[in-house]
């Protein structure tokens, strides 16, 4: 079949190497750069663990809280507008236990592929950054640790896949660099490390190998289509037909849905990274490590580490102020105190596509019987790129498993 995919970040890209390597016919499509955006400045962390979705019991209060002041995981962007308090109250109906559960149930089918996913790449003989450190989510207060380790509790099979760490001595052991108050960390041992450009060049790479083609600085003005079908995407280049279409382009995708008649839930998050570059490999982080009081992200790799934020749900722009990033080198010299921070890079910002339910939207667009979405990965874009391409070649070959409904945008309604 003719595939055309709009988007060429990580996902996008995972979607064609999958594709092309079933003997498709693809061609993506990208407004700008290929890899820009979030797949760029992601945390490079690969999990296979972190299931849960971003609204989970208890995160709107502390989202809505955020918008006074104070570190939180999540925050909220105030915006006047109808779509977007919908898409609020969506989140507020997922976040109820009941929900949360179906949620981390329907994102779990997706991680559970994440590593065998990753490993099928080194196979097929793509070159990239890649270390096997694990993650650990750390705290130094023993109430907020039992806090986060007691919602493993309901998903015993999540909880098989960390170990649990109590003491300073414990944790130290797996990461001797830590600051000495961190007394407590549940740690994942099989998650990974992935410098996300270069595993984006690899698959690049790959595409082109295999014939599929990357049209770049071609934004999609609209489409042609007739009784449910999308017969081309027209683009600034012109219109380029095909059998099969894909809109993997992130936060961009709820616009491209609208040209489709389907009003996507799906709006930014917004989220900053920041580069610190040294070679003295002793004072890096032995793990990537998620912090409970700041709620950064650390994760090591070949030049240096780098450090990322939570959730700024419906910031309109990708901005961060340099006080913002200096505050995110504090708190990354409080968690790593030897950390050399003179060699530090510009700060980078991006939105993040975060869907109402906080589960990836993966499926045909209500409507159309042969455009599908593939979006609303909010932060764990890099990590289930892989997996995302899987289920959009079982759904466009025709054998998908029943559960992959659960990702379906059909869940929000026809017309959402």
């Amino acid at each position: 079949m003719r595939i055309v995919i709009i988007g060429a970040g990580v996902v996008g890209l995972a979607a064609a190497h999958e594709l092309l390597g079933a003997g498709h016919e693809v061609t993506i499509v990208e407004s700008g750069d290929y890899g820009q955006g979030p797949s760029h400045g992601n945390a490079a962390l690969v999990t296979g663990v972190l299931s849960f979705p971003v609204p989970a019991p208890g995160s709107i209060g502390i989202a809505a809280r955020s918008v006074f002041g104070g570190n939180s995981a999540i925050s909220i962007t105030p915006q006047f507008s109808l779509d977007y308090l919908r898409f609020l109250l969506r989140m507020a109906w997922a976040t109820k236990k009941s929900n949360f559960v179906v949620g981390t149930d329907a994102q779990d089918i997706l991680t559970r592929m994440v590593l065998d996913g990753f490993a099928e790449y080194q196979e097929q003989g793509l070159n990239f950054e890649h270390h096997t450190g694990g993650s650990m989510h750390v705290f130094t207060s023993r109430q907020a640790y039992e806090q986060a380790v007691a919602v493993f509790d309901g998903f015993p099979e999540l909880k098989k896949r960390i170990r649990l760490l109590e003491g300073a001595s414990a944790v130290h052991e797996v990461d001797p660099n830590l600051a000495p108050d961190v007394e407590y960390a549940y740690f994942a041992p099989d998650d990974l490390q992935v410098e996300p450009d270069s595993v984006m060049k690899a698959l690049v790479a790959s595409i082109e190998q295999a014939g599929g083609k990357l049209i770049q600085h071609s934004p999609v003005i609209s489409f042609e289509t007739s009784d449910g079908v999308v017969r081309a995407a027209v683009t600034s280049q012109g219109p380029i037909e095909a059998d099969q279409f894909i809109i993997a382009a992130g936060v961009g995708s709820r616009g491209l849905a609208k040209k489709l008649g389907y009003s996507l839930p799906l709006f930014p998050g917004g989220g900053y990274s920041v580069d610190v570059h040294f070679e003295d490999d002793s004072l890096k982080p032995a793990a990537s490590v998620l912090t409970d009081v700041s709620h950064i992200a650390v994760t090591p790799l070949d030049w240096g580490l780098r450090a990322s934020s939570g959730m700024i749900i419906g910031q309109p722009e990708p901005s961060v102020a340099p006080t913002v990033i200096d505050k995110l080198i504090a708190q990354v010299q409080e968690i790593y105190p030897d950390v050399p921070v003179d060699d530090v890079d510009p700060g980078w910002a991006g939105l993040r596509p975060m869907s109402a339910d906080g589960v990836p939207i993966i499926g045909l667009v209500p409507g159309q019987r042969n455009a599908y979405l593939a979006t609303g990965h909010a932060m764990l874009g890099l990590t289930y790129a892989p997996s995302t391409a899987k289920v959009l070649r079982a759904l466009i070959e025709g054998d998908a498993p029943e559960d992959y409904r659960a990702f379906a945008p059909a869940r929000f309604g026809a017309h959402a």
